[in-house]
This record gives C-alpha cells, sequence and structure tokens, in this order.
C-alpha cells in the first residue's frame, strides 16, 4: 500500500528497518525487540502482498520444520494440567512463530541488506562491551556492582556473552573480504579479552566452538592435519583441566598439633571438613577467631561482625583468603596482608587467586572438592537440575509431561529426592536437550534435533559457514542453558535462524 505513495520499495526498506530494530534490541532492550517484532508484521499487512507470501511459506521446507516445532508447544497442551505456565510459555516463544513467519514469507534476498542487519547487530554489541566496561569500573556512573555478573548491564550476562560470541562469527566472517583487516582483528581481541573478563563459562565455550569452525573452514581443504590440531589441543586440555579439577586431597592430620598456640598465646581452632581450591589443604585449619576480631579493625574500616559487597559474612571471606595464601587466620596471618589484599576481601573475593578466568576454575574447584551443599554454587546446582531432569525424563520418556508441568514436574522431583536446594534455587534443567526432552518426550527430542539437523545439512551445501558457525553457538549453549527459555534468547535465534535458512534458500532458488 505504501508503495503507491512513497516508492516502490518503501516496504522492503520498511522490513528492513524493522529487522534492524530487532538486531540492535537483542542486547539491549525487550522493549525494543517487541516494538520491532510488531513494527514487521504491520509492515507486512499494509504491503499485502498475500499472494506471494503464500507461495513462499509454502514452498520454504525448513520453514516448515521451525513451525513445526512451535505447534509441538500447542500440541502439548494436550497433557498438560498447568494451563496458566503452558500459555505463558507460548507466549515467550512467540518469536519463534512470528520472526520466521514473517522472514519466510518476504526472505532477505539481497545480501548487503543482511550485510546491514549483521552491522547493526555487531555495532550495538561492541558499543555495549565498552560501556559496560566503563560503568563496572566506574569510569563512568557512580554505581558499584558487587559481582562480575553486573558487568552486564543491559541484558543477562549469560546471553550477552553468547551473543557476543555471534559478533566474533560475523568479524571472522568479514576478515577475508575486508578492506580493514586490522580492526576487525582489533575488534575481536577486545571481544575475547571481555569474554574471559566476564568469566562466563557459556561464553568462553561458545567463543571456542566459533575458532574451531573457522579454523577448520580454513585449513580443511589445505591441510586436515594442521585443521584438526586445535580439536587434539582442545581434548588434551579438557582432560588436563579435567584431572586437575578432580584432582584427590591427601593430608596428613599427624601433623597438626592440635595444642599449638598463636604467637599470642592463643589455642587454634581446627576443622578438617572442607578444602582449599588452591592449596588441596584443609581450609578451616588454625583459626583463631578472637584475634581475626580484634586485628581486622586495625586493617578494614568494615566491621568484622558485617558482611563483605557479595553480601557474605566477612569473617569466612577472610578466613578463605588467607587459606588461599596458606596463611594462619590469625594476628599474624593478617599482618601479611597489604592493602590490595585489604580491598579483595572487603569486595568479597576468597582468594587471592580469584581473578578473571583462572579465578573462576578455582571457585569450579572449590565446588567439586567441597559438595556437601549445592545452593549458591551454580555448577553444584546445575549438577541437581540434571540429576532431577534425568529422573523426571525416565519416568515421561514417550511423551513428557507437556508444555506447562515442566517446573510442577521438578517441583515434585526435588520433594521427592528431598533436595538440599532451597526453594528458591529449584529451577529447571539448564539443558535445552533435556527440557525438550522433559517436555515432548524422545519423540519430540527426535524432531527437535531433526530441525538441527535439517539447517545443518542445508547449509553445508551452500557452504553458508556463518550459518554453521551461528548454529554451532546455540547447539553448544543448549548443552548448559535453556537458551530460547528467555526473550532475548529465542529472539536472538529465531532471527538468525530465519535470516541464515531462508536467505540462503532464496539465494539457492535464483541460482537454479
Amino acid at each position: 500500500m505504501l508503495n503507491r505513495f512513497f516508492g516502490k520499495n518503501t516496504h522492503l526498506y520498511l522490513h528492513l528497518l524493522g529487522l534492524c530494530g530487532i538486531a540492535f534490541g537483542i542486547p539491549l532492550n525487550k522493549v525494543v525487540m517487541s516494538i520491532s517484532m510488531m513494527f514487521i508484521v504491520l509492515n507486512l499487512l499494509l504491503e499485502a502482498n498475500f499472494k506471494s507470501y503464500w507461495i513462499n511459506l509454502k514452498k520454504n521446507k525448513i520453514y516448515h520444520l521451525i513451525l513445526g516445532f512451535f505447534l509441538l508447544h500447542i500440541l502439548g497442551l494436550l497433557w498438560s494440567s498447568n494451563m496458566d505456565f503452558a500459555v505463558h510459555d507460548l507466549n515467550g516463544k512467540l518469536p519463534l512463530l512470528v520472526i520466521p513467519t514473517i522472514l519466510a514469507a518476504k526472505p532477505i534476498t539481497n545480501k548487503s541488506h543482511l550485510n546491514i542487519i549483521l552491522s547493526v547487530f555487531s555495532g550495538t554489541v561492541i558499543l555495549l562491551t565498552i560501556i559496560n566496561v566503563a560503568l563496572y569500573n566506574q569510569w563512568i556512573g557512580q554505581v558499584e556492582y558487587d559481582d562480575i555478573r553486573g558487568l552486564s548491564h543491559f541484558s543477562s550476562h549469560v546471553r550477552f556473552a553468547i551473543i557476543i560470541s555471534m559478533v566474533i562469527a560475523v568479524l571472522l566472517h568479514q576478515l577475508k573480504t575486508s578492506k580493514r583487516k586490522i580492526i576487525l582483528l582489533l575488534l575481536i581481541v577486545w571481544l575475547i579479552l571481555y569474554t574471559l573478563y566476564s568469566q562466563v563459562i557459556s561464553g568462553l565455550i561458545t567463543t571456542t566452538v566459533v575458532f574451531l569452525i573457522y579454523w577448520i573452514h580454513w585449513f580443511y581443504k589445505k591441510n586436515k592435519v594442521i585443521a584438526l590440531l586445535p580439536i587434539l589441543i582442545l581434548a588434551g586440555s579438557l582432560v588436563s583441566l579435567f584431572l586437575w579439577l578432580f584432582q584427590p586431597n591427601h593430608f596428613d592430620y599427624s601433623t597438626i598439633d592440635f595444642n599449638e598456640r598463636t604467637k599470642r598465646g592463643n589455642l587454634y581452632k581446627h576443622d578438617s571438613s572442607i578444602f582449599s581450591a588452591e592449596t588441596n589443604l584443609p581450609l578451616l585449619l588454625y583459626i583463631c577467631e578472637e584475634e581475626l576480631s580484634s586485628d581486622w579493625e586495625k586493617y578494614s574500616s568494615v566491621p568484622i561482625d558485617s558482611t563483605d559487597k557479595k553480601g557474605q559474612a566477612i569473617i569466612g571471606t577472610i578466613i578463605r583468603y588467607l587459606a588461599s595464601m596458606e596463611l594462619r587466620k590469625d594476628a599474624f596471618g593478617l599482618s601479611k596482608l597489604n592493602k590490595q589484599d585489604i580491598a579483595n576481601i572487603e569486595n568479597g573475593e576468597t582468594s587471592a587467586y580469584h581473578q578473571g578466568l583462572i579465578g573462576r576454575l578455582y571457585g569450579v574447584k572449590y565446588q567439586l572438592i567441597n559438595n556437601s551443599n549445592p545452593n549458591g554454587h551454580s555448577l553444584l546446582e546445575r549438577l541437581e537440575y540434571w540429576r532431577t531432569g534425568f529422573q523426571i525424563a525416565s519416568d515421561n520418556l514417550l511423551f513428557g509431561v507437556g508444555t506447562g508441568d515442566v517446573q510442577d514436574a521438578f517441583n515434585a522431583q526435588y520433594e521427592k529426592n528431598k533436595t538440599l536446594l532451597d526453594k528458591n534455587n529449584r529451577h529447571r534443567s539448564h539443558n535445552y536437550y533435556l527440557t525438550v526432552l522433559i517436555t515432548f518426550g524422545v519423540f519430540g527430542l527426535l524432531y527437535f534435533l531433526f530441525v538441527f539437523y535439517s539447517f545443518i545439512r542445508f547449509n553445508l551445501k551452500n557452504q553458508d559457514i556463518l550459518a554453521i558457525a551461528f548454529i554451532s553457538i546455540i547447539l553448544a549453549s543448549f548443552l548448559i542453558e535453556d537458551t530460547i527459555e528467555t526473550q532475548t534468547g529465542v529472539t536472538f535465534f529465531a532471527l538468525f535462524f530465519a535470516l541464515f535458512s531462508f536467505h540462503s534458500e532464496r539465494e539457492n532458488n535464483t541460482k537454479e
């Protein structure tokens, strides 16, 4: 309709504008995503080229598959009892219906238009990383963040980390043909450093996957050994990491003199039930709380009976920090700390080595060797989610529990298992393959995997390496996250799944 008044390409440009709005909103703001999605729907209705839409929808096989996955959620209502949650879940999955339908009906067929969308997305993410670092370090603003998760100011730190890996894939894709290789390389290095600084394990995994995909793509035809070498290195690194994480703790308790006193003549207390990740020694040996309480005020204005900036009892933080340095927890141990150590303790750092990725790994090891209580430990909580999820799946293997009953099934299983998880920590599986299996059973999971198999096969045939990198990011993220259970995650998935599927298919049809 608007083409009559403003030119024949008006609706095409509005279509592109709406898609850019979605790409802009994914890392930034849910409201922008929602408004942009309504905008592209309205534009399609105003254009009213329904015959063309119908032809495009009928011939697009990948669209039929992703539509089938959405319809599976509707079918799952038949054996759901919690209809309120089911409707909520369907509402959250609407981008999975709307965006692919719009892009299948009106595909982006011009490669330059696709590049515009990718540029808007990448530029927004890069800008937000700069803003995030500036806010977190108080270069701008005056807000103090008590956790590294505060680094992601505009969206979930996990989702943002996955999104960053997609931007790295886009920049690597542009590297081959761009005349500005130095700029692209600098941006890639910046995003890698940001990923390491953020300490998000899922982001590190998806970024590693991206580099593996491109490395194999670049070298496989030239030299298969070189192409596969990073996989061997990664496998060796993972084995080494596994051995380090599960290194057994051996301690000779006869070395402890239970009658030994501090330099001031006070008795120590000892507890060998918890081990330090840094030293592999019992954490609670040689503790004199009396001296810690009396001397802490000499070094810090934070009261000994209060909490650090992470909300942890500060005396516990002091003890763990001293243990990481193999110092005794008394007045003499405190005297060995410098000003930076004191600041770290006030900020909630429990180890002298808890900085960046190394600190994150030490944190993981601490959870594994002190696994009696999963609460407050992300890895132990996930292990509990997975164990509970597999129990639910095994009891509902054929058809699952239905669209609306997943959380109810988890709640019931947690009670049955008498889980140690606090009620506010009793979440779903945090593994989307397991979530699909629980929801729809084994047949639903097989259909779900077939959708991705078809996407991969199609894009391998078209030699679209960026599409393969994208789907690899998604598949890797599914291992430790319910990626498309949030608005940001499902919109990110729906937009790029549709762009790469329907853009490639239209190009292929044109060639034929």
